[in-house]
């Protein structure tokens, strides 16, 4: 008798605490949702540009202007320029969707919040036509003084919405890649030099130390300053990328399919630091720094 009470003592306070458990979490529930209703009503919009197509700024005395064609963003003044993507992107969304810490109900001359000489000027276009230009002023802790169009209304923004512009030309510059070779799936390395080829090949047992080496160099290789993005062909000499001057590497490798591939990788003289050599990868405009310590060990010059 006295175990039956004990159950029923122990399933009614089981019943009480699921209770209090499943009221605690509706509550929650509806807090978080009031929360997110309140935070939602005191946003304060300042742009809300949904098809942003032109962007441009100045900045550290550079002015840059992209524009977008068929959702694929470009430089305005050169279109050979390759874009990286993803930092333009950013901005779009930065200051195509706005919004502000606060709205200064009460205000002064724009000259106290540094907007009558702004110290950044960002000019949007939609598609449709529709320009908006932003002023951005003064740093107030870790905000900017903000207006926009005709100065009627001043913010207070986030600094974050300024790091999108914070670049330089050639972090904007879309870099080639090269695939991750390794000992484990080169294959074989062909290398062409003043008419000669050097054959290194993975089933050759007296050529795997070699191999090793080169497969060394291109694990560690990176494609570093880009030179030229657009080299014009008079200019390949000065590089050291002429036909006749040329060293080719073709490396025969195993991508992530266990497929083979080839990559053809051009390589020029050193620079003048003596540091780097120029590099360009095979039908490409686009020439770059590599460290000479890689190159080497590509070409199998290592010590």
């Amino acid at each position: 008798m006295k175990k039956h009470r004990s159950l029923l003592i122990l399933t009614g306070a089981l019943a009480v605490l699921v209770i209090v458990y499943l009221g605690l979490g509706s509550y929650n529930r509806k807090q978080e949702q009031k929360e997110a209703e309140t935070a939602e009503a005191n946003t304060v919009t300042v742009t809300d540009i949904s098809d942003l197509q032109e962007i441009s700024y100045q900045y550290e005395g550079n002015d840059f202007a992209f524009a977008k064609n068929e959702d694929v963003w470009y430089y305005t003044k050169d279109k050979e320029f390759p874009v990286a993507q993803s930092y333009i992107d950013a901005m779009a969304t930065a200051f195509g969707n706005l919004t502000a810490v606060r709205e200064l109900k009460e205000t002064d001359q724009l000259s106290d919040y540094g907007l009558e000489n702004p110290k950044y000027t960002i000019h949007l276009k939609d598609s449709e036509g529709t320009e908006t230009t932003l002023y951005f002023g003064n740093a107030v802790e870790e905000n900017y003084y903000m207006t926009l169009n005709d100065k009627e209304k001043v913010y207070t923004v986030s600094g974050t919405s300024l790091d999108t512009i914070s670049y330089e030309w050639n972090d904007f510059l879309q870099k080639e890649t090269l695939p991750s070779i390794g000992s484990a799936n080169l294959k074989q390395v062909t290398i062409t030099e003043n008419g000669n080829q050097t054959v290194y090949d993975s089933k050759e047992e007296s050529q795997k130390e070699d191999l090793a080496a080169i497969a060394g160099g291109f694990g560690a290789a990176s494609f570093g300053t880009c030179v030229e993005y657009a080299v014009k062909d008079e200019k390949l000499a000065s590089y050291g990328l002429e036909e006749n001057e040329k060293i080719k590497i073709e490396a025969v490798y195993e991508d992530d399919d266990k497929k083979e591939q080839t990559l053809t990788l051009n390589i020029g003289k050193l620079d003048e630091s003596g540091s780097y050599y120029y590099v360009q990868l095979d039908g490409s405009k686009m020439v770059y720094q590599m460290g000479k310590e890689v190159v080497e060990n590509m070409l199998n010059k290592g010590e």
